[in-house]
């Protein structure tokens, strides 16, 4: 120690940084930053040749405490091939300001002054032991890149892959064209065979000639079961409501029963008449009168047999009020608009109850009632609903008084003696 000694360590780090303004891969250009640390350490101390004492005591002490830190530190990070011991580098500023200059990212230059004087030799040989452990500490120093120049790279990584990727599904679609390219030859040689194409406008006429045949069947037996058009409708008149609905019997071919809510057409363009609806069902039951089918019954199954089935009207809704003095219900059926089946008169109730079945019988089905009852207008129903008295001389027939009749689609209504004097 000589008066001039600063008695401490010194330290000068500068921080380094260098940035381009586009970032090239290719060329080397990447964003880089550095550390450079320069030390100066102060030399170890003893208090028997130095004399120092009170203030001079404790910094001696506080300099032999950092370097004997940064001693254990060089010893255990040069052992190799053995297992390290824990160094504690955060006990001393020292070790941790300079723990990346050893074993860390980073190129380290040491240079040792000693005494060339025999009093010293003890203080030299601590030196030289410094040195020799820093020398043999090997740091693996690598470039420190930004994230925006790793970033890149990631991306042009990841570009590559989605390039590959995507020429291998172009290969598969140019593979996926060629075998579409081979089937549409092979197609185009099998329509060229003359035998296949005769064998199809074969088939192709005679399909025609049989939907042909079947309309014009079709178009007979309607015309048979529609002699013209529908006049048993009611004519509107300003001090009455009218009320249309239309029903098919689609349900008794598959014999199920079926329940309605059917939407009635204002005919008479009365105010709040628009909401008015009719409640039906319509099932079908056995020779007997009994409803009790046990399972549905084949379309083939019925040609050829007698089906009986039940209209039963249950209620209306929605009638306008001014018009609800007097309510009734009647229906026809297109085949045989003369016939009229007009429920009981319900008076002052715009939610009328009629509750009015009727049964009928087809002696023999045959195909043309079968499309015939698929037809979305089997049954045309009215509600009236008038401002006074009924005039229509029309009565109800209960379901017991008469059964409607039908045999080879043409409607041969039967009657007791009974429904012969109401007529």
């Amino acid at each position: 120690m000589n008066e001039c000694s600063s008695r401490s360590h010194q330290i000068l780090q500068l921080h380094l940084l260098q940035q381009y303004d586009k970032v090239d891969v290719a060329q080397e250009k990447r964003d880089c930053e550095a550390y450079i640390t320069l030390v100066d350490l102060a030399g170890s101390e003893r208090q028997s040749k130095t004399g120092a004492s009170g203030e001079q005591f404790r910094e001696s002490t506080h300099i032999n405490q950092s370097l004997l830190m940064l001693g254990r530190a060089l010893s255990s990070f040069s052992r190799e091939g053995k297992q390290k011991e824990r160094v504690p580098l955060r006990d001393s500023k020292l070790t941790r300001l300079l723990s990346e200059s050893f074993g860390g990212n980073s190129k380290t230059w040491m240079l040792a002054t000693v005494s060339p004087s025999e009093y010293n030799w003890t203080e030299t040989l601590s030196t030289l032991n410094y040195a020799s452990s820093a020398k043999n500490i090997t740091n693996n120093a690598k470039q420190n890149r930004l994230a925006r120049a790793m970033e890149l790279h990631e991306l042009k990584e990841a570009n590559k892959a989605l390039q590959s990727a995507l020429d291998k599904e172009m290969a598969k679609h140019r593979a996926m064209e060629a075998r579409i390219a081979e089937l549409e030859r092979e197609k185009e040689k099998l329509l060229e065979n003359q035998e296949v194409r005769q064998e199809v406008e074969k088939l192709q006429c005679q399909a025609t000639e049989m939907k042909s045949a079947r309309k014009k069947k079709f178009e007979e037996s309607s015309h048979m079961l529609l002699p013209g058009p529908t006049y048993g409708l009611t004519t509107p008149r300003e001090d009455m409501f009218v009320g249309r609905a239309k029903i098919s019997l689609k349900n008794i071919i598959e014999q199920t029963s079926n329940y309605h809510t059917l939407p009635l057409s204002n005919e008479s363009k009365v105010p709040n008449g628009f909401n008015a609806v009719l409640v039906v069902n319509i099932y079908p039951v056995d020779h007997q009168g009994s409803a009790d089918i046990e399972k549905k019954v084949a379309e083939k199954d019925l040609l050829g047999q007698r089906v009986d089935f039940v209209v039963h009207v249950i209620c209306a809704k929605g009638i306008p009020e001014e018009f609800n003095k007097t309510v009734y219900c009647q229906y026809l059926y297109k085949w045989a608009e003369k016939d009229k089946y007009k429920t009981q008169e319900v008076v002052n109730d715009s939610e009328p109850e009629f509750d009015f079945k009727k049964r009928f019988a087809f002696s023999k089905m045959n195909q043309s009632l079968v499309e015939y009852f698929r037809s979305d207008s089997v049954i045309i129903f009215e509600v009236i609903g008038q401002t006074g008295a009924n005039d229509d001389r029309i009565h109800s027939v209960s379901m017991s008084s008469s059964k409607l009749t039908i045999s080879g689609g043409v409607s041969q209504p039967r009657h007791t003696p009974s429904a012969r004097r109401r007529r």
